[in-house]
């Protein structure tokens, strides 16, 4: 299949690490199930439900999280107004996008266990603002998942290798080194790790509210002629991937709090 265009999509340069295996591994799945998915996504109530997420993680973030950096120590460190902006729109991106990712992801593991996922959601289109606009022009550049630079944060979270965030941020190493020697220890916190948690979960439960039904049950897939291999890597792919982009979504609104930014997003009629 071609590359998933997201214009049309998520409006944004940034491919998600779930999207990019699932393409790699599993693309007879993904090219089954992104064009129900998309016009879900193109939904104004599948937007409110992103929104409302983000808005979740800033106020468990906002309980337990004293930032003790702020801007003022990446301009001591030698970052320039412009290179803190830049970084500020990386991070702007991954704070409206992950959890947009992270809803479908986790209707999409909803979907191999159930009959039918969605349907339930308004389908009032949404539009492009201009804050998509602008997210559509920022390149990111993604940093090899595997990169040393990345070992104590993979070590630390556990995990195989980079999250897309922490990746995104790895131009900026000094950076993410003063945000990381804070952010590490969030996870002592048990408000921090429950709120994770929570957007975990509020994103399954929310699958029934996708506009567009989607049936991607194990079922369902064998008889479109999908192999036993690629299903079981779709879903492992998509298991892996859906609590990292939940806990991501919380380790990108604490390094924008430590920012500054502590605005909520309005949920739009």
């Amino acid at each position: 299949m071609d590359r998933i265009n997201f214009t049309d999509g998520f409006r944004s340069k940034w491919f998600p690490s779930l999207f990019n295996q699932l393409e790699t591994d599993a693309p007879n799945y993904l090219s089954y199930i992104w064009p129900s998915v998309i016009k879900s996504i193109d939904t104004q109530g599948f937007l409110n439900s992103a929104l409302y997420m983000a808005d979740m993680a800033l106020d468990a973030c906002e309980l337990v999280y004293d930032p003790q950096t702020d801007r003022s120590d990446l301009m001591l460190q030698g970052m320039t107004s412009i290179e803190v902006q830049e970084l500020e729109t990386v991070l702007d991106l991954f704070h409206y996008v992950q959890p947009q990712v992270l809803l479908i992801g986790a209707a999409l593991a909803d979907a191999f266990d159930r009959e039918q996922v969605g349907g339930q959601g308004s389908d009032q289109l949404r539009g492009l603002n201009n804050r998509e606009k602008n997210h559509l022009i920022t390149e990111v550049k993604m940093v090899d998942a595997n990169h040393p630079f990345f070992s104590n944060i993979i070590n630390v979270l556990q995990l195989n290798e980079a999250p897309d965030l922490y990746r995104a941020l790895g131009k900026w190493e000094f950076a993410v080194n003063i945000f990381w020697d804070e952010l590490q220890h969030l996870a002592t916190y048990p408000d921090f790790r429950r709120r994770g948690r929570a957007l975990y979960y509020y994103a399954r439960a929310g699958s029934k509210f996708l506009a567009v039904p989607l049936n991607a049950n194990s079922s369902s897939l064998k008889n479109l002629g999908i192999s036993d291999e690629e299903i079981i890597r779709a879903q492992q792919i998509i298991n892996d991937h859906v609590p990292v982009l939940a806990m991501m979504i919380m380790h990108c609104t604490a390094i924008r709090l430590a920012l500054g930014n502590s605005t909520r997003e309005v949920v739009q009629s």
